[in-house]
């Protein structure tokens, strides 16, 4: 006498399909965590760089512009203030827009180093 199986074959396949949303999620969260860090870390470079270039004289938007991407570069202001410190601010891109947010948040970075004496 056989005794017959269960047919639970496609339970994995459900169970899979219930965490998908939150494996999504999670890598949604990974992205924005990654871009974050990344539009930080490019703003800092950018001021360093801007701060460098304006204590030589040379154009700080063109040397805070060159020193980031290309994603980090469109979305930046530089300004240079009388007493030559570099302020940079950008904004950092979302992944998924939110009601406060429509833009996504801003990082703001300053530096200075003193001007270069011939």
């Amino acid at each position: 006498m056989r005794i017959p199986r269960r047919r639970d074959g496609g339970q994995a396949s459900l169970e899979l399909l219930g965490i998908l949303p939150l494996l999504f999620l999670g890598l949604l969260a990974a992205l924005q965590i990654a871009f974050t860090v990344s539009a930080v870390e490019a703003t800092t470079t950018a001021a360093r760089a801007a701060a460098r270039a304006t204590s030589t004289g040379a154009s700080a938007d063109a040397a805070a512009r060159a020193a980031v991407p290309g994603w980090v570069a469109q979305r930046m202001t530089v300004v240079v203030q009388a007493d030559g410190v570099v302020a940079i601010t950008s904004r950092i891109p979302i992944i998924v827009p939110l009601r406060g947010f429509p833009n996504g948040p801003e990082v703001s970075r300053r530096a200075y180093f003193p001007p270069e004496r011939p």
